[in-house]
């Protein structure tokens, strides 16, 4: 097979009569007829290298399933692995079968596979990844003298792709990681020329007699919660019993209508605290809820780096509380993608009650792809409440053009219309961005310009600093030490200006970074930045320094850390400061199943003038898990906040078999430095429980097989 970056034409996978036996082993005969392929080339630290450890990749498929295999040579003392939770082994060695179901080079799936069979599953779009994935497939990893061998089976009716007459078209990568080397590579080779860009760089695969299928699934699902809070000396609260339905049907191979009623949104892993405290925006968190996740990397947003004002402009998050919900996504022919959702929010007064009316949402986005990973897209959504409304539209887009470049840009008109007594008050704003990069194995540089107005609302989306110009521009140059136990040296360098609208003021940024990759999935870095930023029409230093490391320093542990100094801004004064922010982690795997994380963040500011701390926050976290099997795993999260000074235990037992059939039972306590004092709840050094609740959850996946 060939082992270098190539330009494929095409390859046919084998088609099979008798599908394997998903087990680990490599002796059924569709293993000894099927294309091989290995060769296997880096491209983490460097590009074009040989892997420590052959690789090879089996390929085959049946009317209704595509079937891959790994034989992964290794030390099979060394093979990092572990029995974790779906989704938990990014640290471990591992296989992925990259997927561009289209062939179209605008999307990937991401099947991850560790050596015992663990999966982990991931969507990329438009320069994002998301993690968040759940699709239903099957696989069996297993340890043995050579190394690690891994099985994997994808129904056709788990992903979506473009169905022809019994043929089905995709693009693949097989990827594997070794985590002791810090090396990561691929078959085919990624060109170095075009840096890691996946999507322009899989080979053709065609796929034949593929049976055209029905896909219709649902989802009933009960809900029952018992939660407590405390109140005049006593614990007063409800049980709350709660059924839901969600429905799944596919129009064609790649269109699907999704529809939910009265739907659960609760999550298995509550998202781990931030640092809120002195935040000039809100912190954001990302989408884990299942009926959001199906079409939901054609909502992201071309040109949104991390300079970029607008973050994102549909951020389902927004969607609190649905009662009811639907959705319409996929491609209508072969370069039109189309997404839609409309919804019903429940609304709650300043007491936390729901109001009777539900707030009504509604997006729609639309995008004709081209070459490569070019396209063209639109976007309207819309979110209105007692006659308030606010409505969002534009136009994005990206060219990639002498493989390397890849030039992406935006529009976007708000329109906010608040009903006032006796009046009203309508506000219409708009805001675009320009971006550019370049990357190489060499070197990445680009620049970002954009501008925002002062009254831009997006109340789907969401919208950081508004009223600005900015500028932006990086140059990172990439050196591969050829001896010594460097592998990779980063540096960049970044000079960032923005024009203040409202006050006519300049900021600028300076910001150097150097970053040195070593075995052991080791990186050091160092930073600094020398800035200024305007807030109220007032300029305050930025200034700041930091360095952080992260090592997998044995099989079983896994270390983070990461120390800042800088200059700050208390915004509620406002008032220059001095700060720090620390945070650590240690990830001790003890064995396959057992797992504890225990992880420190710290964040204070004090006035510059007078030395007056304005705030100072610890959040120390403890994650213990113990994984039974794959399927089923108990946990304990405990974790302190004390700028709520609130300490919050919880427990879970969770069931998955697969997404869509899942059992969790879950208890949780918030205790708060409090005491009754038989009239109010006064300050204490003791903890009291405040709030405890208990809550379980059952879902069953149907789904139609024929």
């Amino acid at each position: 097979m060939l082992s270098s970056f190539v330009a494929f034409t095409q390859e046919e996978s084998y088609f099979t009569d008798t599908p394997p036996v998903l087990d680990g082993v490599l002796d059924d005969e569709v293993w000894q007829e099927s294309p091989t392929f290995t060769g296997y080339k880096s491209f983490v630290p460097d590009f074009g290298q040989n892997l420590p450890f052959q690789t090879i990749a089996y390929m085959a498929h049946d009317a209704d399933n595509l079937y891959f295999a790994f034989k992964c040579y290794d030390d099979p003392d060394l093979v990092k692995t572990s029995i974790a939770a779906r989704d938990k082994i990014g640290a471990d060695d591992w296989i992925c079968i990259n997927m561009d179901s289209f062939n179209d080079k605008q999307t990937l799936y991401g099947f991850y596979v560790n050596p015992n069979g663990i999966q982990m599953d991931t969507r990329f779009a438009a320069g994002r990844d998301d993690p968040g994935q759940d699709m239903i497939w099957y696989s069996k990893g297993q340890i043995d003298e050579d190394g690690y061998t891994v099985e994997v089976r994808i129904p056709f009716k788990s992903i979506r792709y473009a169905y022809k007459g019994g043929k089905v078209d995709m693009g693949l990568i097989f990827e594997r990681k070794i985590s002791r080397f810090s090396t990561q590579g691929t078959f085919p080779a990624l060109d170095p020329q075009q840096g890691m860009n996946f999507l322009t760089q899989g080979m053709h695969v065609q796929y034949q007699d593929v049976k055209k299928t029905t896909l219709f699934e649902a989802i009933p699902a009960i809900t029952y919660a018992n939660n407590r809070t405390q109140e005049n000396g006593d614990f007063i609260g409800d049980n709350n019993f709660e059924p839901s339905l969600t429905l799944k049907y596919g129009i064609t191979s790649d269109l699907v209508l999704d529809a939910t009623i009265n739907p659960d949104f609760s999550q298995v892993e509550a998202d781990a605290s931030q640092v809120e405290v002195n935040q000039r925006f809100a912190v954001f968190y990302p989408e884990r809820r299942p009926f959001f996740l199906e079409g939901n990397e054609n909502f992201n947003w071309a040109a949104t780096s991390f300079l970029s004002s607008v973050r994102s402009v549909v951020n389902t998050r927004t969607i609190s509380s649905p009662t009811g919900a639907a959705k319409l996504s996929g491609k209508v022919g072969k370069k039109n993608t189309i997404s839609t959702i409309f919804a019903l929010d429940r609304e709650f007064d300043d007491h936390n009650e729901e109001v009777e009316e539900k707030a009504k949402v509604g997006v729609l986005r639309y995008k004709r792809t081209f070459e490569n990973d070019s396209y063209l897209g639109a976007v309207a959504t819309a979110r209105s409440f007692e006659g308030n409304y606010n409505v969002v539209y534009g136009i994005d887009g990206q060219y990639r053009f002498k493989e390397a470049n890849l030039l992406s840009a935006n529009y976007l008109n708000s329109t906010t219309h608040e009903a006032l007594v006796g009046s009203a008050n309508t506000i219409s704003a708009n805001s675009w961005t320009v971006d550019f990069g370049h990357n190489t194995r060499k070197v990445d540089y680009g620049f970002t310009l954009l501008s925002i107005d002062e009254g831009f609302q997006s109340d789907v989306g969401q919208v950081q600093r508004t009223g600005i110009t900015r500028l932006g521009m990086n140059y990172s140059p990439k050196f591969y030490p050829k001896k010594g136990l460097i592998k990779r040296i980063d540096q960049t360098y970044y000079y960032g200006h923005i024009w203040d609208k409202p006050s006519g003021l300049e900021e600028y940024s300076y910001f150097f970074q150097n970053a040195i990759t070593l075995p052991k999935s080791t990186r050091i870095s160092f930073a600094a930045n020398y800035s200024n930023e305007i807030y109220e029409a007032q300029k305050f230093d930025r200034s700041s320094w930091r360095i952080e490391t992260s090592s997998q320093l044995t099989k079983r542990i896994f270390v983070r850390a990461n120390y800042r100094w800088n200059k700050g801004v208390y915004y509620s004064t406002p008032e220059q400061g001095n700060g720090k922010n620390i945070t650590a982690g240690i990830n001790i795997q003890a064995s396959d199943k057992f797992n504890a994380e225990f992880t420190y963040i710290y964040s204070d500011l004090s006035s510059e003038s007078d030395g007056h701390q304005f705030y100072k926050v610890h959040i120390p976290r403890a994650r213990i898990t113990y994984q039974m099997n794959q399927y089923l795993f108990f946990r304990i999260i405990t974790q302190y906040n004390s700028q709520s000074e609130q300490l919050a235990p919880n427990f879970l037992a969770s069931f998955t078999y697969i997404p869509g059939t899942v059992v969790h039972l879950g208890y949780g306590s918030v205790f708060q430095k409090r005491e009754w004092d038989g009239q109010d709840y006064i300050q204490s050094n003791d903890f009291l429980e405040m709030n405890r609740g208990l809550f379980f959850k059952a879902s069953y996946l149907f789904r139609y097989n024929k």
